[in-house]
């Protein structure tokens, strides 16, 4: 008999968990594991009614164990209900801990966790229960060429762009690369991305108006990008641009690495470890972004040698490779509940 797990998590919504947690079902499934997915929702407010019928959904008599995605709006305070409830299905239970810092929720989630994951060495840290890192999963894509996807954004080949793709939020830093492009000349700024359900909100209301002035015509802002047309998205791009001002990890710029991109991210823990690694480079101010995006737009070679270390580190995380780290964590887990 193979491996049988019940994943909690939101599924099939404009949310990066639920994202995250497709393309992991998918490579566990690929790997023989039998994948049961329990949906949560992403959106609207929660009660202890709402998480009592999810977890009463899991099917706890053909699964091995247990592995809730958490992050703290899936459950707004009410994880010590929900997880009472998983324990009495007397199963291990797995959380992976897409946020960390919470210092009321994050031992009440180690309390009730026979295995925590995190996804890099700053939030293993910051997290201060111990937790097996398992990084987030890459998907390794190859972009559609340059010219094609420029002229799909009606974008002349010949015009630099930078670019972002993912959710927008204050948090994001949006508005500094705003700030830097207004002094890049010669360059244009490419926007994707929306919010996780309906129309825009104000701030991207404002970031529109401001950068629609500030960059008069050179910025295009082309909502959310679907999966199938990311390849396209990327491929318009020359540079890519994250300066989320807070992190422990970001589904969006690993999209950015896996598409081979030069990407460009702010200086805060998640991402120098990147660095480290040499998959992107890190932007202290405003002022070092706007001194970046002008290197690497002048500097071939420099961009070619950033966009082999994305798609290297892309590589070296697959999502072929991340799964087989759980289900090795899985087993290891079972083992040790079976003695």
């Amino acid at each position: 008999m193979g491996l049988k797990i019940a994943i909690l998590t939101p599924f099939a919504q404009r949310c990066g968990i639920a994202s995250y947690s497709r393309d992991l079902c998918n490579a566990l499934a690929e790997q023989g594991v039998d994948v049961y997915v329990v949906r949560t929702p992403r959106l609207g407010v929660k009660t202890v009614e709402l998480l009592t019928d999810v977890a009463e959904r899991v099917p706890f008599k053909k699964v091995d164990l247990i592995h809730v995605q958490h992050e703290y709006g899936l459950f707004q305070g009410l994880e010590e209900s929900f997880y009472r409830i998983l324990k009495l299905y007397e199963k291990p239970i797995v959380s992976t801990m897409h946020a960390i810092g919470n210092f009321i929720i994050d031992p009440i989630i180690a309390d009730n966790s026979n295995l925590l994951i995190t996804h890099n060495k700053f939030c293993k840290k910051k997290l201060g229960h111990p937790s097996k890192i398992i990084p987030h999963g890459c998907k390794p894509t190859k972009c559609q060429p340059s010219k094609e996807s420029k002229m799909a954004y009606a974008i002349p080949p010949e015009v630099s762009i930078v670019g972002y793709c993912g959710f927008i939020s204050p948090y994001k830093g949006l508005d500094l690369l705003i700030e830097a492009m207004e002094k890049v000349p010669n360059a244009a700024l490419l926007v994707g991305g929306g919010w996780h359900a309906g129309p825009d909100t104000q701030y991207i209301t404002r970031l529109k108006e401001r950068s629609l002035t500030s960059l008069e015509g050179r910025c295009q802002w082309i909502g959310y990008v679907p999966d199938e047309m990311l390849s396209t998205a990327y491929g318009a791009m020359d540079i890519v641009c994250y300066g989320s001002k807070i992190s422990t990890e970001s589904g969006a710029l690993l999209m950015a690495l896996s598409h081979g991109k030069a990407t460009i991210a702010s200086s805060i823990a998640p991402f120098r470890e990147k660095e480290k690694a040499r998959a992107l480079i890190t932007f202290k101010n405003v002022k070092d972004l706007r001194r970046k995006i002008k290197k690497l737009l002048k500097d071939e070679d420099a961009r070619k040698e950033l966009e082999a270390g994305a798609r290297a580190y892309a590589e070296a995380n697959s999502w072929d490779v991340v799964s087989k780290m759980h289900i090795e964590a899985y087993e290891e887990l079972l083992e040790k509940s079976d003695l």
